[in-house]
């Protein structure tokens, strides 16, 4: 059946500014028609068709930060789970940090895992090159081949790179290729060992703080080589007031700066850490309720574009030690759009809105399929239930990884299914 037309659904385009009741044609992978109103004589003429019965049709999310362990430790989430997970999310594309072992640091491991994504025909994986070798930080890999091989973006993972020069002359060339730059804004030397973000928090529970300032002090040395290089720059899960400014500043002044948070850092703080439970160890830390509302503030008014689920799958003997040596991290996929409406159904955001952080801003950053229903685009989208409600789970969770910071909280917003490129990767009622 090459063509699919969807009918009484609540279409949601953020590309268009569109929230209205209509319907939306699919032919041969590709959108060729949307609208409100009765269906046409010849548009009505489709192999298949869906009454979405009033739920939502949008395009499908792209989670623009995402780890894998596939490979080098696939007994925490292989590929086949980490796309099962994502299509079940509502995820089409997904971008993937290079810290694999081995590190994606050169051509062949990304036409690699490139073309093992390919044959499992499910969600799209974009994949970053590492910035540098070994994602040590100390010298700048092979860019040039890595784009060429496919990579959408460069980073260094999970480290800040801390070496002025190294990250000059990594957005110098970045900028030849045309590619951004992904950093995880940390001082390595402010941050080092700690546990949680430094507070009177920290101070009370005996554990090593964090100064939300490391943060900053990377964005703000960062957007001076920006100015010297004119190269695109990403900042990687923005956690702090202090870090929002220093890019709300950028943005004024026109520098190519994009940002994205993830749910933690919006709907917790660090009283979560009270209970010393593991879950809620992660990096970069839970930070002060002000921390938190200028996050939301942020989302709010477009300097922080895009929200990511930062999926980290973790060991579950890594996380059953004492908060400090726990490893951090948690599992995401499962729980992004559900958690993000939470913002919607508290009048903090639009769902269009919602969708524009979820779809159509990463794809713009990362320059790759998604984020719209105009007709021609390829038929990335999902049907949603925005009003169905769950509690999270994580043993039920279709991602290998089953830790979360929001086991047992009742969330809204239910995933009913994914289509990329017209063909279902995941029907919620088959």
């Amino acid at each position: 059946m090459n063509d699919i037309l969807f009918t009484n659904a609540r279409l949601i385009d953020p590309s268009q500014n569109l929230d209205a009741s209509g319907h939306l044609a699919i032919t041969d992978g590709v959108i060729s028609a949307l609208g409100s109103g009765q269906v046409n004589g010849k548009t009505a003429k489709a192999d298949r068709v869906i009454d979405c019965k009033g739920a939502c049709l949008a395009p499908g999310l792209v989670d623009m930060r995402v780890q894998t362990a596939d490979p080098g430790s696939e007994h925490l989430e292989d590929l086949a789970t980490l796309l099962n997970a994502a299509a079940a999310g509502g995820v089409t594309g997904l971008g993937c940090l290079p810290n694999t072992q081995p590190v994606i640091d050169n051509a062949a491991m990304i036409d690699s895992l490139g073309l093992r994504a390919s044959r499992a025909a499910g969600p799209r994986l974009h994949i970053y090159g590492a910035a540098t070798k070994g994602v040590a930080g100390t010298e700048m890999a092979e860019l040039g081949l890595m784009a060429e091989a496919g990579a959408v973006a460069f980073t260094n993972a999970t480290t800040s790179i801390g070496d002025a020069l190294v990250m000059r002359r990594l957005l110098a060339y970045a900028n030849m290729l045309d590619k951004p730059v992904i950093q995880h804004c940390e001082d390595a030397s402010l941050a080092a060992d700690g546990e949680m973000n430094e507070s009177e928090t920290s101070t009370r529970l005996g554990l090593i703080g964090i100064p939300a300032i490391a943060e900053a002090v990377i964005i703000e040395r960062d957007i001076q080589l920006m100015r010297l290089t004119g190269a695109r720059y990403h900042v990687a899960h923005l956690s702090t007031r202090a870090g929002i400014d220093a890019v709300r500043r950028a943005k004024a002044e026109g520098l190519p700066i994009t940002a994205d948070t993830a749910p933690p850092y919006f709907l917790l703080n660090e009283i979560a850490v009270s209970t010393y439970d593991t879950a809620f160890k992660l990096s970069p830390p839970l930070r002060s309720e002000d921390d938190r509302q200028a996050v939301i503030e942020a989302i709010a008014d477009g300097t922080i574009d895009a929200i990511a689920s930062d999926h980290v799958p973790v060991d579950g003997d890594a996380k059953a030690q004492p908060f400090g040596p726990a490893q951090p991290g948690a599992s995401g996929l499962d729980t992004l759009l559900a958690l993000t409406l939470t913002l919607v159904q508290q009048h903090q955001i639009s769902l269009l809105r919602a969708f524009e952080a979820l779809s159509l801003a990463p794809a713009a950053i990362l320059d790759v399929t998604g984020g719209t229903l105009m007709p021609g685009a390829a038929a990335d989208i999902i049907v949603v239930s925005p009003d169905t409600g769950w509690l999270v789970r994580g043993a039920n969770f279709v991602s290998l990884s089953r830790i979360t910071p929001f086991e047992g909280q009742p969330v809204q917003g239910l995933v009913d299914a994914t289509y990329v490129d017209g063909v279902c990767v995941f029907n919620r009622h088959a």
